[in-house]
């Protein structure tokens, strides 16, 4: 059974899979969600990931009792059954089902939906041309710190870069702050300092990021926490994006601006690089 779906204690294949049309998650988008990745049929930073799920869980006020219904045993137990070694597991959690209100019930029962599917790499050809993005103005809500499945404005965005030939967009306020790309985190590097917008509500602080400030301070290499303007990334020597589904991915152009000299960039190339042999090292040991 390589493609499996779990909802609610019941295991099967995906195509059979059924939730409520009375879901507040389908109803309302009132629900969070993680993406992890299994390698070796081991998933990935999976104590980060469940520790941001409790965060946004907490911040919506989802009643989800972690410790007595745990998260990681479901998982364990779908790549065993799945037989995947690489995975690429979708979590998504919702306050439940329950007759169409903005009140919410008091004795709502939440919805818990796993699938796990083949994890497909990202492709030599973009890893090595690096990506191209877009900016689109920023008008996602206040809180992007919660995982929540309201993706709407990332969907339109991610939507339009592809219709005018990009790989991905960038998310950019009115003032010109940059924030970060629709479903990855963003850094640049100048002068041989790493540099990347500040972890506060407007943005996910995303697993993969801290991992890779982890990278950073092995191979010594500084790392500033600030604003980042458009013209300041603009005018980077290296820009590369990061997340769960891409480790570290190159950036090698933003709307019409050639970033450095066009290629991925050596510094790119080294942190993905120590990226990778860290991953590789603790799936082994694990």
């Amino acid at each position: 059974m390589p493609e499996l779906a779990y909802v609610n204690g019941v295991y099967g294949p995906i195509h059979e899979a059924k939730v409520s049309i009375e879901d507040r998650g389908f109803q309302f988008g009132d629900g969070i969600y993680e993406v992890v990745v299994a390698y070796q049929g081991r998933p990935w930073l999976l104590d980060a990931h469940l520790q941001r799920m409790r965060r946004s869980a907490q911040a919506i006020e989802l009643a989800y009792d972690f410790d007595a219904h745990p998260i990681a045993p479901i998982i364990v137990e779908g790549l065993r059954r799945s037989g995947l070694s690489d995975a690429l597991i979708y979590i998504q959690l919702t306050r439940g089902a329950a007759p169409r209100s903005h009140l919410i019930p008091d004795d709502i029962v939440p919805t818990l939906v796993m699938t796990f599917r083949p994890l497909v790499p990202i492709p030599d050809e973009l890893r090595n041309r690096g990506a191209r993005i877009i900016t689109v103005p920023d008008t996602r809500w206040a809180n992007c710190f919660i995982k929540s499945v309201m993706l709407l404005p990332n969907v339109l965005a991610r939507h339009e870069a592809r219709r005018r030939g990009f790989d991905d967009a960038l998310f950019v306020t009115e003032t010109g702050e940059v924030r970060e790309c629709t479903s990855s985190n963003i850094f640049l590097a100048r002068n041989r300092r790493l540099l990347f917008p500040p972890r506060t509500h407007a943005v996910l602080h995303g697993c993969t990021q801290g991992f890779l400030l982890e990278c950073a301070a092995s191979i010594e290499l500084p790392v500033e926490e600030d604003v980042i303007t458009l013209d300041t990334l603009l005018s980077a020597n290296e820009v590369f994006i990061s997340s769960t589904s891409v480790d570290v991915l190159g950036v090698t152009q933003i709307n019409t601006q050639v970033i450095g000299d066009g290629r991925v960039g050596p510094l790119t190339r080294k942190l993905y690089q120590t990226f990778h042999d860290k991953k590789q090292t603790a799936c082994s040991l694990e």
